[in-house]
């Protein structure tokens, strides 16, 4: 007579390491970054100040694809569970922050930001106003701070601020 009873095991053979498929995305999408850095021009040496246009974002890319190598090199030999779809957040999420990006042409980048700023806290829940106001308001007020004033880093208007200079 032959055991009827089905054996526990999980099939080890053909199974990918956890994160291995979401890690190779993104290193290609690193190596694709930066094949577009090698098109920046080179900055005048009088100007370059020791710093190429495209050495910040190589920096970046880099210490992207490191923390990606880690987080493959970890999952491997971790059972990958099946996990569920992303929340309908993750995805309003991304699309405003690709619209985030095409308002910048329209509204500048700092009115774009305080619009971004009011946007995505309402999206993501947050109904106290006060909060909001003060978020919308400082949060832009900081990058202001740090980028155009403290590091003279150069935020074009818009094409609504071009309206509010002419007035």
């Amino acid at each position: 007579m032959t055991d009827t009873q089905p054996v526990k095991r999980l099939a080890k053979a053909g199974r990918l390491p956890r994160d291995l498929i979401i890690g190779l995305a993104i290193l290609a999408f690193c190596a694709v970054a930066y094949w577009i850095t090698l098109g920046f021009a080179e900055a005048p040496p009088a100007l370059a100040q020791n710093v190429q246009p495209a050495s910040f974002p190589r920096m970046v890319i880099g210490v992207i694809a490191a923390l990606t190598v880690l987080m493959i090199a970890f999952g491997i030999g971790k059972p990958g569970n099946p996990r569920p779809l992303p929340k309908i957040s993750v995805f309003i999420t991304a699309a405003m922050m690709v619209g985030f990006v095409i308002a910048f042409d329209v509204l500048g980048i700092i009115g774009a930001m305080v619009l971004f700023s009011i946007a995505m806290p309402m999206m993501w829940g947050e109904r106290r106003p006060i909060h909001l106001a003060a978020y919308a308001a400082l949060f832009p007020a900081a990058i202001y701070s740090v980028f155009a004033v403290g590091l003279g880093v150069y935020f074009a208007p818009g094409l609504v601020g071009t309206l509010f200079q002419g007035l």
